[in-house]
């Protein structure tokens, strides 16, 4: 019965996908973990994540038949300590949550094939079984008896940690794991102790069933719905897990085996299925973002501000974008310098706590949400340590507070480190972003930063005793001046982004960047940075492409210069979105859509991959929606509806 259920389409898989043989090549160590939940007989429509016993036959004997070669977790953890290397092309498979077909129908199969599988149970799940899932689960007597095959190995997929949780005051729930929990009779958050408690608790609660049910404790855990962090890796490792499964894409390691990708396996075609075998990874989105203010949609009254921003994201999701860049901070008044944000914190006085209810609005619709946070521009509620961290600057021979735009913190204080490190943490802690856009004010001019903490410093790094040493005005001193102050910086933020990924381990990071650094490289001199610096240290630089702003005669022209000197570096266009202005400041008149939609034209035509704009007004359908989705929307026709 088994072996006709496999050789079903085989012939047709084969021949459709012969050609594609040479893609999906793996490094020394790298091993593609799968994973799988229910294989019903019949996968019901809409079930997503359940596959059908005849689809999973076809799997199994496309990974037959094309070199690929199932491993078990003993494979892996033997690879990891240096006995033995896996074989070419190394499988994981893995079964979450122990559904009845497992024992029923995958464990025989897998069994005939002689292929090693990883099985994940749920405590609380065999112990009182949710009502909404796809199939019965299996008791903990055949738990046992699959245990007790030498081709499986049953790991813990926690006791009671696979549901959802409240994480704000609007209620929105998000996996146990993944955030903070808010309690709406207390109104407070969960703490980090608390959490850590919590997550602790657990594992040995499910220690001690396992001990009891099955006569052992787990080596591994496989998170519930892919999620963790860098605590509840912490947690795993002191309660004696050897390795953690997550539901990141792409190839795992036997490196590193502290979270391996797993790649899920969804109710799809044949030819997908083995689409993802070739690219894990997936293919690189290109990114179509919207800068967003969140100040457009606060209101005093929450249930108005709750229905402003449900205009804002009906928006959003007609044009089609896949990334916004959402302020998570509060400017009414414009003028550059953070006194508030819209998010829980330790540090600076909330708004409104309305950031992660935003950004959990927007990512239900498939939508990236990077938090616009500011760097340095921070007001502290202490006025007067405020004023003793303020960036100085030389003006005119006299040392005083910066005159420019954005009145900073000096990133050379250890306090100002400490605090911006505290705010990132929280907004981590307490939202689901897929990552952080560092504002534009993280720049030192070549009048900056004269602050008393960042003379000390220069000391000791040039090794000179005044302040006209590091004025000489040689270019090799101004330079190397300039150089430092950059390091300075991408240190500072290279801080944060260590905060962020405590909560978000996979958080992606964008740094917004002056055009002048792309026309003149020298010009670091001018704002402390550098492009291929921050190539190195973002997943995405955002080039601020304002030609009104910059009072370009030629805009068409200049946009295609720009994305030509993007070229220059290696990653300079996969990494490298381009954001033009939609708004006037200086003329105070928005730009013409048409002349918006031939900016990006322009980017695109020349090679650019990446696109974004700012600002958007909901409220005056600016840019205007129709005009502005045709290059904004993911979609290939995005007329077509």
């Amino acid at each position: 019965m088994y072996r006709r259920l496999i050789i079903t389409g085989c012939f047709l898989v084969i021949s459709l996908f012969l050609m594609a043989e040479g893609y999906g090549e793996m490094n020394k160590g790298e091993f593609l973990a799968l994973c799988y939940h229910a294989v019903p007989e019949k996968a019901h429509a809409g079930d997503t994540y359940s596959v059908s016993q005849n689809l999973f036959a076809e799997q199994m004997e496309y990974l037959e038949t094309h070199g690929y070669n199932p491993v078990s977790l003993q494979d892996i953890f033997d690879a990891n300590k240096g006995i033995g290397n896996l074989p070419e092309k190394p499988v994981l498979l893995t079964f979450d949550d122990a559904y009845i077909s497992y024992y029923e129908f995958v464990a025989p199969l897998l069994k005939r094939l002689n292929y090693p599988s990883v099985l994940a149970v749920v405590g609380e799940f065999i112990e009182s079984a949710p009502e909404d899932l796809p199939e019965a689960l299996m008791n903990w007597k055949q738990i046992k008896e699959v245990s007790e095959n030498s081709l499986v190995e049953v790991v813990s997929h926690t006791h009671n940690l696979h549901r959802g949780i409240q994480y704000n005051p609007p209620g929105n729930i998000a996996p146990v794991v993944h955030v903070l929990a808010y309690d709406p009779v207390r109104e407070s958050y969960e703490t980090e102790e608390e959490y850590r408690e919590k997550i602790k608790a657990d594992m040995t609660k499910q220690a001690e069933l396992f001990k009891e049910k099955v006569g052992f404790v787990p080596r591994t855990l496989a998170w519930p719905f892919g999620k963790f962090n860098a605590v509840s890796l912490e947690i795993a490792e002191q309660a004696g897990f050897q390795a953690t499964l997550t539901l990141e894409e792409g190839h795992a390691n036997v490196t590193d085996l502290r979270a391996v990708n797993r790649n899920l396996v969804e109710n799809v075609p044949i030819e997908d299925f083995i689409k993802m075998l070739k690219r894990p990874e997936g293919e690189k989105p290109l990114v179509r973002a919207v800068q967003v203010d969140l100040d457009l949609i606060y209101d005093p009254s929450y249930e108005q501000m709750d229905k402003n921003l449900g205009l804002l994201i009906d928006r959003l999701y007609e044009m089609k974008v896949n990334t916004v860049f959402l302020q998570a901070f509060a400017d009414p008044d414009g003028d550059g310098t953070i006194e508030s944000v819209y998010f829980y914190n330790r540090v600076l006085p909330v708004r409104a706590d309305i950031f992660s209810h935003a950004a959990h609005q927007m990512l239900i619709r498939d939508m990236d949400v990077y938090a616009w946070m500011p760097t340095l521009s921070i007001d502290l509620p202490d006025s007067d340590r405020n004023k003793q961290l303020k960036v100085l600057a030389d003006v005119d021979g006299t040392i005083t507070q910066s005159p420019s735009w954005y009145r900073r913190l000096t990133p050379f204080s250890g306090e100002v480190r400490m605090l911006v490190e505290a705010l990132y943490e929280d907004l981590a802690a307490h939202s689901q972003i897929a990552g952080v856009l560092f504002q534009d004010d993280a720049y030192l001019t070549d009048r900056e930063d004269f602050h008393p903490l960042a003379v000390e410093r220069y000391r000791k790094h040039f090794g000179v005793d005044t302040l006209a040493d590091l004025r000489a005005h040689d270019s090799g001193s101004a330079e190397k001046w300039a150089r430092y102050k950059t390091e300075v910086l991408l240190d500072f933020t290279k801080a944060l982004k260590r905060k962020v990924k405590k909560y978000r381990p996979v958080a992606r990071f964008a740094g917004n960047l002056y055009s002048a650094l792309l026309q003149e490289p020298e010009s670091e001199e001018w704002f402390a940075q550098n492009f291929d610096m921050f190539l190195k240290q973002y997943d995405y630089v955002v080039v601020m492409a304002y030609p009104q702003m910059d009072e370009i005669r030629r805009p068409s022209q200049w946009m295609k210069y720009l994305v030509e000197r993007t070229k220059e570096s290696p990653e300079g266009i996969a990494k490298t979105i381009f954001k033009v202005q939609a708004y006037d400041w200086k003329e105070e008149a928005w730009i013409k859509d048409q002349v918006l939609l031939e900016e990006m034209r322009d980017v695109l035509a020349e090679g650019g991959r990446h696109i974004a704009y700012y600002p958007d007004n909901v409220w005056e359908n600016r840019p205007q929606l129709d005009t502005i989705k045709l290059e904004m929307s993911t979609r290939s026709y995005p007329f077509l509806r």
